[in-house]
């Protein structure tokens, strides 16, 4: 469709002064009838007339926004003729054309209203039923929860003044509109949800994640509701439509994505999501891909007892095994990944697929742009041969050997104590939540025991293990995982590109050229698990891998040429962090926005009244 969306959108909004006829009416207001065909002046002139803000009509540019502007003012014009009824302005915020012709025709029915007069009872009366509509479309239900109270108190309401649903239906429609166009085009908030940049930010910061910088990217899916992401919490709808959609395209920017930046990223992964009821948001916050290949694996291993050998030969067959039983059987998650520990499964209710902008917000450090070639060595990253910049705050996992994690000790019931908790401050300046488990053996079993691994950066290490000798670096040596594999256990190849052809491990990894536009890329069985998620997901081609070769919207061919530029974002806390080492490389379109700095910290154990303010990380910059 491209960007036929976007100019069927405008069209409409420049259109519909014209098909509405307000040439016809445009003298009653004292205003000429030809500047009714001017797009963009009319609204201007209309909101002059009715006496209201004029830079209203910028709104109507914004994708995002637009139609919530536009439906604004259909119900601004008809009121103007004093049209209250409830069909009405149901019509006027979704299709005003009927109600307009009708008030282009008949002038003796639709004279110019006077403004409300608000101390005359029959009037508020009259337009009662149609502000309640207004202002449920501007805030469906909340926006009740919040005017009724304040209008059953109506003994307070000062003479003159406008009911309680006309105040509250305007002020929450602009402030969505308003606070929109922010979000959406300068800056938005954004609250850290894991530990995966600890110590550069910490679980409970609120941040601004700056638009401007990169450039602010257009909404793809301009239909949505304003403030909510993809989801509308409570009843966990989708809070958007894809009835229109926009190719992407971004505003220009400052400059583009550096090395060494904090951004924020739509999950290139979250294109497909299962919605777990039991969740928050009823959202699985796992890579729905990695899920069906341990599905895949869980029903060739375990259910109809093949080999590791007969499954990868015949690892498309079981993937779509897995598929079906996620989208068509309705049955749930069965590997003992992720099982619920009581049902043996992870309940199901349905999958939910994503557009871009509609994935749900990362926020990681990018460590290479287009172009760098990236590898991983004992946990140490180089970038085109050499070692990486490191954040002060740069943490790695060291494992306190013989000190066993209760969770192997206690069973189910385990629990760390205030005492355990003020060792690791003291000492390790890590918090019990922000421990870990790491197995005594290199293949795990049944008998293994896992000590505890905790997060540090280096300088924290060192002085550390003066005190505790028996604090070391531990890391997984290449091939790992097909050990893990071959024993029966863990996920199915859980480190990008996620293929038996490389068995990467987050601390062994690579080297890999991080993929830049332009970029002809040589494709056969080795190469496809790299580039086959870039091709198909990301930049839209039909892609099928056959016996005598790859073919790409149905043409065979052994070379690919790249159409973006993609990026590779990893978590300052690198042992705890689930980034591209897992999922891969994050393409252009996905980018949001720069970290700027945090504006508020809450400890998410204290809470903000019980004593957990982090005053020192007010407005403090991020980097």
């Amino acid at each position: 469709m491209g960007y036929l969306g976007l100019i069927i959108g405008y069209l409409i909004i420049v259109l519909t002064p014209v098909i509405g006829m307000w040439h016809k009416r445009f003298p009653d207001l004292g205003l000429k009838a030809e500047h009714a065909f001017i797009p963009f002046f009319n609204y201007w002139q209309l909101l002059k007339a009715c006496k209201l803000p004029r830079y209203w009509t910028f709104f109507l540019i914004f994708p995002g926004v637009q139609f919530y502007m536009w439906a604004c003012l259909n119900v601004t014009y008809i009121r103007k003729f004093g049209e209250f009824g409830v069909k009405e302005t149901i019509l006027g915020i979704l299709f005003p054309y009927p109600v307009f012709l009708k008030i282009s025709k008949d002038k003796k029915k639709y004279p110019v209203a006077e403004p409300t007069n608000w101390d005359v009872a029959s009037q508020v009366n009259s337009r009662t039923p149609s502000d309640h509509v207004a202002l449920f479309f501007a805030l469906p239900v909340v926006g009740h929860a919040i005017a009724v109270p304040f209008a059953m108190a109506r003994s307070n309401r000062k003479p003159g003044k406008k009911s309680y649903y006309k105040e509250w239906g305007d002020a929450i429609l602009f402030a969505l509109i308003a606070a929109s166009v922010i979000r959406t085009y300068v800056f938005e908030p954004y609250k850290i949800p894991t530990g995966s940049m600890e110590k550069t930010l910490l679980v409970g910061d609120q941040l601004f994640v700056d638009k401007i910088t990169y450039g602010p990217r257009v909404p793809m899916t301009p239909f949505s509701f304003p403030i909510f992401h993809n989801m509308i919490p409570v009843i966990n709808v989708k809070s958007y439509s894809t009835i229109q959609t926009i190719p992407y395209t971004r505003v220009p920017g400052i400059r583009s994505v550096d090395r060494n930046d904090v951004v924020v990223f739509n999950f290139p992964a979250g294109d497909t999501a299962i919605n777990d009821p039991r969740m928050p948001d009823g959202l699985i916050g796992h890579n729905y891909h990695q899920i069906l290949r341990d599905e895949a694996h869980y029903i060739a291993i375990y259910e109809e007892r093949k080999s590791l050998e007969f499954f990868e030969k015949n690892m498309e067959y079981y993937i779509s095994k897995a598929r079906k039983r996620f989208t068509d059987d309705g049955v749930t998650y069965s590997s003992y990944i992720g099982r619920d520990s009581e049902k043996m499964f992870t309940e199901f209710n349905g999958l939910l697929t994503r557009p871009v902008d509609k994935k749900e917000n990362y926020i990681k450090r990018c460590v290479a742009v287009a172009g760098d070639e990236i590898k991983i060595v004992d946990k140490e990253l180089y970038v085109n041969g050499e070692l990486a910049w490191k954040s002060d705050h740069l943490q790695y996992d060291y494992v306190l050997e013989g000190y066993v994690h209760p969770r192997w000790l206690m069973g189910m019931k385990w629990s760390w104590t205030k005492t355990q908790h003020d060792f690791f401050v003291k000492n390790f300046n890590a918090g019990v939540s922000e421990l870990g488990a790491t197995p005594t053996d290199s293949v795990l079993t049944d008998s293994s025991l896992f000590y505890v691994s905790i997060p540090m950066n280096e300088e924290t290490y060192h002085k550390a293990k003066k005190n505790f000798p028996n604090l070391i670096p531990v890391h997984k040596e290449r091939g790992y995982y097909r050990k893990e594999i071959m024993a029966n256990r863990g996920s199915y190849y859980p480190v990008f590109p996620n293929d038996p052809s490389y068995d990467w491990t987050e601390d062994n990894f690579g080297p890999l050229r991080i993929p830049k536009a332009g970029d002809v890329v040589q494709l056969n069985h080795k190469t496809l698990p790299i580039y086959e998620r870039i091709i198909h997901a990301y930049e839209g081609h039909e892609l099928i891998e056959k016996a005598d070769g790859i073919y790409i919207d149905g043409k065979k061919t052994d070379t690919y040429t790249i159409e973006m530029n993609y990026y590779w974002m990893m978590g300052d806390n690198r042992n705890g962090s689930l980034d591209s080492r897992f999922w891969g490389f994050v393409p252009e379109d996905h980018i949001v926005g720069h970290a700027a700095f945090t504006w508020l910290s809450v400890d998410q154990e204290k809470g903000m009244f019980g004593g957990g303010m982090r005053w020192s990380r007010m407005f403090k910059a991020i980097n």
